[in-house]
């Protein structure tokens, strides 16, 4: 699904300035992605609030996911409609082995060792199902491990969360608006912080202490108008991650 799909999708609901946003959009798209929403809105003369309004109608959570959203579909050529979906499914599992080979794990694996708590939050359903299999597995290694499953109990925790805990933000594009603030918060306070995000430069890796990445590659559901997306790579990365950690309980054992 492009762009254009979505406008014909949700015409009925389109103001004029909504159309003149989008048509900005489709002639800058490259450069759309780059700007900020205060930016874009600079652009086509017209308020944060209308352009946060838009996305909305488009069906999209807030900007940073239409963001996503645009780089995702770009990448989406009309090749990959008859891509073979289990050799794209292999790429995205030998892509983020490779990745994890050419990592080290030994600052968060020492991390995750000295911490008296983990925080997990993940911002997304299929997310926090990989995240809560992960904080079982720990608790395995008699780890405490906390999921934290939604926004407003993520607020509450904050204040207390210590030094000593480790935090794990795991996350889709690593863009999601509403966490940024308190990501910023625990930086400020010391706390660490572990991203986990699809393979990208982006906001949740930037101000981590410690950033992994994974491939998940989207793909069409032809007549439906959908774009799927698995989340196995995610799933992958996680379980390299705990068995680093055994490995490294057992050697110091």
């Amino acid at each position: 699904m492009n762009l254009e799909t979505l406008m014909q999708k949700y015409q009925r609901e389109l103001s004029e300035l909504d159309w003149s946003i989008l048509g900005y959009i489709l002639e800058n798209e490259q450069e759309v992605m780059k700007l900020s929403i205060v930016e874009l809105a600079a652009r086509v003369h017209s308020s944060k609030s209308s352009v946060l309004r838009l996305t909305k109608k488009l069906g999209f959570s807030g900007y940073s996911e239409f963001k996503y959203f645009l780089r995702q579909s770009k990448q989406t050529t009309e090749n990959e409609k008859e891509i073979d979906l289990l050799q794209l499914q292999n790429k995205d599992i030998a892509n983020t082995i490779k990745l994890a080979q050419q990592t080290d794990f030994i600052p968060v694996i020492q991390a995750i060792k000295a911490a008296n708590t983990i925080y997990c939050y993940a911002t997304g359903y299929s997310q926090r199902k990989v995240v809560e299999e992960f904080s079982k597995m720990l608790m395995l290694c008699d780890k405490r491990s906390i999921v934290i499953p939604v926004k407003t109990e993520l607020d509450i925790s904050m204040s207390m969360i210590s030094k000593d805990d480790l935090v794990w933000f795991v996350s889709l594009s690593g863009e999601t608006d509403g966490i940024k603030e308190n990501i910023l918060s625990l930086n400020a306070r010391k706390i660490p912080v572990v991203a986990v995000t699809t393979f990208s430069h982006n906001y949740f890796a930037e101000h981590a202490q410690h950033s992994y990445f994974y491939y998940s590659t989207p793909f069409e559901i032809l007549g439906k108008n959908h774009i799927a997306q698995s989340l196995v790579g995610l799933s992958v990365l996680m379980d390299v991650i705990f068995r680093k950690y055994v490995e490294y309980l057992n050697k110091n054992f």
